[in-house]
């Protein structure tokens, strides 16, 4: 079976009619798709790459004067660009001007972390019977308590935003993503296991999920689409 992504999964649960369920169900089980398509899928394309790139340069240097920087590299591109152009221009230029006053320190346990390596076969991770692309930005170690913890950041995008329980799919999956590749080494951490909504600056973490605060949703989920 090819591999579906949590924005897949919204996608089924969003879908109105059972009869537009079960099409999409089956498209799900038995279409064949290429891995970078589903990539783009997971990080929301291209349409958002500029400001995501950003973002994440800011988050691993903690330097916010790049927002600045791209800001003005974005404005100066709007001026010589085409109209058709300007609307996705504008909409990346909007987000970063957003994220200037967001606070990272939220997102980071401490100023110095260590960026763990993601290899390509860890982001394929089965749940009953299905597999899941799960494709975080950052994973990152750090020490609590003389304990060596392990975190991860998810910066994801859709134009009209995630619901909290959505981004709760985000950080469900993210757990069991660091829980199939880094839990013989590492403490997980449910604080800093985290989705991040890049379009309404709304963040959500696993301990969302363990406090009830957010429903699991991943397991019925993928357990409709099998029954379809």
């Amino acid at each position: 079976m090819e591999k579906i992504t949590i924005n897949e999964l919204i996608d089924f649960r969003q879908k109105s009619t059972p009869s537009h369920k079960k099409h999409f169900a089956q498209k799900l089980k038995t279409r064949k798709a290429k891995i970078k398509e589903n990539e783009k899928k997971s990080n929301g394309g291209n349409y958002w790459v500029t400001s995501i790139s950003c973002i994440h340069k800011v988050y691993k240097s903690m330097n916010k004067e790049l927002y600045d920087l791209k800001i003005e590299e974005l404005n100066q591109r709007y001026k010589d660009t085409s109209l058709r152009n300007k609307k996705t221009l504008e909409r990346n230029i909007e987000i970063l001007m957003n994220f200037k006053d967001f606070d990272f320190t939220d997102l980071r346990p401490t100023k110095d972390l260590a960026f763990e390596k993601i290899l390509r076969d860890y982001k394929i991770v089965n749940v009953t019977e299905f597999p899941l692309y799960i494709n975080p930005n950052f994973v990152f170690s750090f020490k609590e308590n003389d304990i060596i913890e392990i975190g991860a950041v998810w910066f994801i995008a859709k134009l009209d935003g995630f619901k909290k329980s959505e981004l709760g799919m985000f950080c469900e999956a993210l757990y069991r993503f660091l829980l199939k590749n880094y839990s013989t080494n590492y403490k997980i951490s449910h604080q800093y296991c985290i989705a991040i909504d890049i379009c309404n600056t709304q963040k959500t973490s696993y301990s969302d999920l363990i406090n009830g605060d957010i429903p699991f949703l991943i397991e019925n989920t993928l357990k409709e689409i099998k029954e379809l």
